[in-house]
């Protein structure tokens, strides 16, 4: 919200002090620009990070799905995109592997 009054405001001044209109549509590319730095590269780092991190499970390794659901890894099957978790004593559960959220580190 901040960032929408602080446009408005910036648009409102450009009005008032009898800017250029190609002054004001310059302010779209340059928002652009810092939208993409700061939302959508942070967004993808961290997606290839994840993808990183299912393609590289292995079976013992702890987890949590993104419906928070914590297990341990009984096996990864590749060609179906799935992985099978133990999530109690004698109850295992298939996962789509995108469902993967993070890996939990063993102490």
């Amino acid at each position: 919200m901040q960032i929408n009054s602080a446009i408005s405001l910036i648009l409102a001044q450009a009005g008032k002090d009898g800017g250029s209109p190609f002054g004001t549509l310059m302010l779209i590319p340059i928002m652009l620009v810092v939208m993409y730095f700061l939302v959508i590269r942070p967004q993808r780092n961290e997606e290839k990070k994840r993808k990183e991190m299912i393609g590289s499970l292995t079976k013992g390794d702890n987890v949590v799905t993104s419906s928070g659901i914590h297990g341990k890894v009984v096996e990864v099957r590749e060609a179906e995109q799935a992985v099978v978790l133990a999530v109690a004593a004698n109850t295992n559960v298939t996962f789509t592997s995108n469902s993967i959220l993070s890996k939990k580190e063993t102490t």
